[in-house]
This record gives structure tokens, C-alpha cells and sequence, in this order.
């Protein structure tokens, strides 16, 4: 797990003071009073001018926002080598807060002027950098939350905040800031304020982000859990090492198989399209959507030009149609074995991901980190040595950067929910990868039934990263969770509807939604029901991969007598 600096919340800096709650105006005098506090300057390429600590935010018809209290501040508490920065370089957390009105600014209708009494915690996503915009802090204040979020420490988005190109040293300080300081911090201030501001604490602490905001949400559950009392976690980048090293597998791939790159996303996107319609009512139902992608086969070969089902445009080369099958079974080491999960049939995953960018967050980056050396390129690399790449990344960056153990008992002994989902057709972030951290929870926590008391795991079939794709859209997912801790009631299914395919349910895995039949109406949620277990033998021990830390090796994670013969018999076959 990461390098963890502990930090201790003096009785004193957050006292409460004298009078019971405070203007806007006055929580900013309040803030330029606190240690470690100083006032927030835009990067470039905004102009360098100090933001106020508090600014009345008024409420604006287009798009309808509600007024807010807004405070803007860096927090920098440590700094230097011995705190594992640069020399000469200071911890700087950019965090943001967003307050409903309170009675003295105007707010009414709440339990405390316009406040639900309740904070909203945001995550953010890629490598963050950023506090978000104007409204980054409307799905909470909007709905009567106190809101927050952070830059995660850094004041750009770009991967180099993890080197010290100096000394080629990993910038533990930056990292740790990235993975676990900053969003301490962020759920600390926004609750500290919120008492100082309205007069009276939170009832509730909630989590809300998907991508990195979904590892955020992980993070936060290992190492404070006890402080929240729910985590909404979309989509999460937890894994953060093997899936930036797995987002360039398809470069990596194309690049040897075609020899100039030649297949484009265009002619990736028709694969993908007609591996769909290849497998479509392998669920019950055909309507462009893959219930478990897992279960299609579609061969790129099929879309060979000239082939009988080709398209006419498109149409695959018979080397990219290889690279296609390789890069819809995942990266590989050299002696075959799983490294990590593909993004799979019926995800239109980029296939040109290369310096100077990549994948989500730049997933050069990764290279960089593992390397510790801003100026390396691993273009000119062969396939064979990706494996090589894998396993250097693992053991040098991961231990820093990411969120491997479930070790959730913070958050279960403190009697938090969490609601984990992922799209079925996430092209930035493996769905698989969310199943096998959810696998290892249920193996921890006596199983998937246990388990699923406080911590529940929705696959969202046909979903792209967070939103969009062809499957139904997954409806209200925060205010479920929030529903969920509130009044006990676990979520046995979720709303998800589009406009093309009606509406169906979302099913807590190993559950799937499945189709009534006998001529019911697809679009109807009463033409479904949850049931069944896709949590077959035959998906688990499809799903092991490569032993972490040991990627280059030949052995399996999680050897399990029953995927024996699994084993043995990919040996026979290679």
C-alpha cells in the first residue's frame, strides 16, 4: 500500500467558534486565521491571481444552480526530502468547498437554512490536477449537500507530478498526496466547515465519484472508513499501475502485428459492432447489447475484407484482424498467462494510445513513473518485453499508487454501505478488473451473500466509462446508496433505462438481469427480474491473472485446485 503520513487534527484548529454559525464573508476571515491555510492561485494557463477564501456564488437559471457559499484554499502541512517532495518543494492540496446558504446568507427550506444537514464528498477522475469548473459543485449544493472536492495535490492534470526528473527518484510526497492525503484532507475541511458555517455538524458523510473518483472512493473506505457512513464508487481506477500499462496493450499489439499501426479506431469501433451483433441474444434478448461479453467468442477474422458478413467499409487486414483478437484477449507474458484484463468485445477501447498521451491520465505516465525518468520512451519496445514493462511498473510504482486490498473492516465496523458499479462496455477501464477486487472482497468477507449486507458490486451492461453507450442508463445511483443507509433497505436491483431500450434492472453480481420471455415487452422493467450467477467456474478461472509482482513468471494468482485443469490444459495447447 502506499507511503502513509499520518495526520493529527489538533483539538484546537477546528474549534468552533464563539457564535453559533457565521456569513461567507466571515467563514474566509476565519479561514485566513488557520495554520497550514493559504489562498488558492489558479495554474497556468489562467491568470495567477489569488482566489478570494470565500466567495456567495448566486444562484443562475442557465443551468439552474442554487446560490452557494464557495471556499477555495490550499492546504500545505509538510515539505521537502524529508517528507518525500523535491528539494525546496512544499505539499500543496488544492481543495474546494461548496455551501448551501445558510440562515444569516439568505438560505431557507433546510434544516439549516438551505442544508440538507448532510456532505457530499466529489471525486474527481484522470489524474485530476483541477478543481473542475464553475459547477463542479452543483450535484451536491443543487440537491442541498454541502459539496467538496480537491485537485489531489498537484496543479495540473499531466503525469510528471510523480518524478523527480533531478534525481530520478519517485516523488513520494506527490503520490502519497495523489493516492490518500488529499482527499483526507478534502473530507476533513468540508466537515470542519460545515460546522463552523452552519453552527451545528453533519448528520451524514458521503462519497460520490466514478473513475478516479471511484478509487478515491476505495481509498478512502481502507483507510477511513469509520468517518463515512456511505461510499458511492463508479467505475474505480484502483488498480491504477496494471490498468495504465494495460491501456497501451493495444498500441503495443498493433504496432508488431501490422507493423505501421494501421488499424484505426474506426475499423476497431466495426469489429466491435459486429462481435455485438454476432452475440447479441446470448442474453435473451437482441438489442445491441452484451448481458456478459465474456461469453462471446466473435473472431476478427469474420471481418476480414472479403469475407462473407464483412463490412464494406472498415474491414480488417488479416493482420489487424490478429491484432484485433489479441487485443480482445488481453495482455499476455511470455508464457501466456493473463497480466491483466482486456477492455473485451463490445468496447471501443483506443488502439492508437501512445506518447504523449494514452489512456486515462496519460498512461505514458506510467512509464515514466516506473522508469522514473520523464524523458523515457517505450515505443521502440517489442511485444515481448511488455511483460518486462508489467512487472517493473508493479514493483516499483504500485506499492505507492494503488488501491489493491479489500481490507474494508473500517468501513463495515463503522457500519458504512458501499456501491461499487461498472459499464459492461467501459472503454477507458477494464469491468473485469471491478469484478476480480469485488471477488477478493467476497473470499475475504465469507462470501458474495455476507458480503452484500454492506458492500454490493453492479455491473451495467452495455455502458461506456461512467455514462453513455448503447445499454440502459443506470438511474439515481447516489441517492440509492443514500437510501440504502438510511433506511437499511439494500438496493435488490437498480433502475437503468434509456430511451432505445426501455427500462430494465441493474442486478447486484453475481446476479443478471434476466428476460421473461414469452413475448413480453423488452422495454417494460416488469419484463425482467434479477436471478441467475454469472460467477461461473469457468469466468473465475478465466479471470485469474498473473501473479502480482510477478508478471513475467509462471504462475497464477489465487492458485485454486479447481482451475487445475484449466491450467494444464493452456500449457498443452501453447
Amino acid at each position: 500500500m502506499g507511503r502513509s503520513i499520518a495526520i493529527t487534527f489538533c483539538a484546537g484548529l477546528f474549534a468552533t467558534p464563539a457564535f453559533a454559525q457565521m456569513t461567507c464573508a466571515a467563514l474566509g476571515g476565519y479561514l485566513a486565521t488557520q495554520p497550514h491555510i493559504s489562498q488558492f492561485v489558479p495554474p497556468p494557463p489562467a491568470a495567477q491571481v489569488p482566489v478570494p477564501f470565500t466567495t456567495l456564488v448566486p444562484a443562475t437559471s442557465t443551468p439552474p444552480n442554487a446560490a452557494r457559499c464557495e471556499a477555495n484554499f490550499i492546504y500545505s502541512a509538510k515539505g521537502g526530502p524529508a517528507d518525500g517532495y523535491a528539494v525546496g518543494q512544499n505539499q500543496r492540496i488544492g481543495i474546494r468547498v461548496g455551501f448551501p446558504l445558510n440562515t444569516m446568507d439568505g438560505g431557507s427550506g433546510g434544516v439549516q437554512g438551505a442544508w440538507n444537514g448532510k456532505v457530499r464528498n466529489i471525486g474527481g477522475g484522470g489524474l485530476q490536477g483541477t478543481l473542475g469548473n464553475a459547477t463542479s459543485m452543483a450535484p451536491a449544493t443543487n440537491t442541498g449537500y454541502v459539496g467538496s472536492i480537491t485537485d489531489t495535490g498537484h496543479p495540473t492534470g499531466a503525469p510528471d507530478f510523480a518524478v523527480i526528473q533531478g534525481t530520478h527518484e519517485l516523488n513520494y510526497g506527490t503520490l502519497d498526496d495523489f493516492l490518500r492525503e488529499s482527499i483526507h484532507q478534502q473530507y476533513k475541511w468540508a466537515l470542519a466547515l460545515t460546522k463552523v458555517y452552519y453552527g451545528m455538524a453533519a448528520t451524514r458523510n458521503y462519497w460520490d465519484g466514478c473513475s478516479t473518483g471511484g478509487r478515491e472512493g476505495l481509498s478512502l473506505a481502507l483507510n477511513f472508513g469509520e468517518d463515512f457512513d456511505g461510499f458511492l464508487t463508479g467505475a474505480p481506477a484502483n488498480f491504477h499501475t496494471r490498468l495504465q500499462v494495460a491501456t497501451v496493450w493495444p498500441f503495443w499489439v498493433q504496432k508488431e502485428l501490422t507493423g505501421t499501426a494501421t488499424l484505426t479506431q474506426p475499423k476497431m469501433n466495426a469489429a466491435n459492432a459486429s462481435a455485438v451483433a454476432a452475440c447479441d441474444a446470448q442474453d435473451g434478448v437482441s438489442d445491441g447489447v452484451l448481458g456478459d461479453p465474456r461469453a462471446c467468442t466473435y473472431d476478427a477474422k469474420n471481418n476480414i475484407c472479403g469475407q462473407p458478413g464483412a463490412p464494406a467499409t472498415n474491414c480488417l487486414t488479416p493482420q489487424e484482424a490478429d491484432a484485433v483478437n489479441r487485443i480482445w484477449d488481453g495482455p499476455r507474458n511470455d508464457h501466456g498467462l493473463r497480466i491483466w484484463f482486456p477492455f473485451g468485445r463490445g468496447a471501443n477501447a483506443g488502439v492508437t494510445n501512445s506518447p504523449p498521451f494514452g489512456g486515462p491520465g496519460g498512461s505514458l505516465g506510467i512509464f515514466w513513473w516506473s522508469h522514473r525518468d520523464l524523458n523515457f520512451d517505450f515505443t521502440s519496445e517489442l511485444l515481448s518485453q511488455f511483460d518486462d514493462e508489467t512487472e517493473l511498473a508493479t514493483r516499483v510504482v504500485a506499492p505507492y499508487s494503488d488501491i489493491i486490498s479489500t481490507d474494508l473492516h473500517r468501513a463495515k465496523k463503522g457500519g458504512a454501505k458501499i456501491l461499487m458499479w461498472h459499464g459492461g462496455a467501459d472503454q477507458l477501464i477494464p469491468w473485469r478488473q471491478s469484478v476480480h477486487y469485488y471477488r477478493e472482497a467476497a473470499e475475504r468477507y465469507d462470501g458474495f451473500k455476507k458480503l452484500q449486507t454492506w458492500f454490493r458490486f453492479y455491473l451495467a451492461p452495455g455502458v461506456a466509462h461512467c455514462v453513455g453507450g448503447a445499454g440502459p442508463q443506470p438511474q439515481a445511483l447516489f441517492d440509492t446508496m443514500v437510501s440504502w443507509v438510511e433506511t437499511g433497505n439494500a438496493p435488490d436491483s437498480i433502475l437503468s433505462q434509456n430511451a432505445t431500450l426501455g427500462a430494465r434492472p441493474m442486478c447486484p453480481y453475481p446476479q443478471t438481469a434476466i428476460y421473461n420471455g414469452n413475448g413480453a415487452d423488452p422495454k417494460l422493467f416488469a419484463s425482467w427480474h434479477c436471478g441467475g450467477n454469472i460467477e461461473t467456474r469457468a469466468n473465475a478461472c478465466m479471470d485469474r491473472v498473473a501473479r502480482y509482482q510477478h508478471e513475467t513468471g509462471r504462475h497464477l494468482e489465487d492458485a485454486d485446485d479447481h482451475c487445475k485443469h484449466d491450467d494444464d490444459d493452456h500449457e498443452n495447447k501453447r
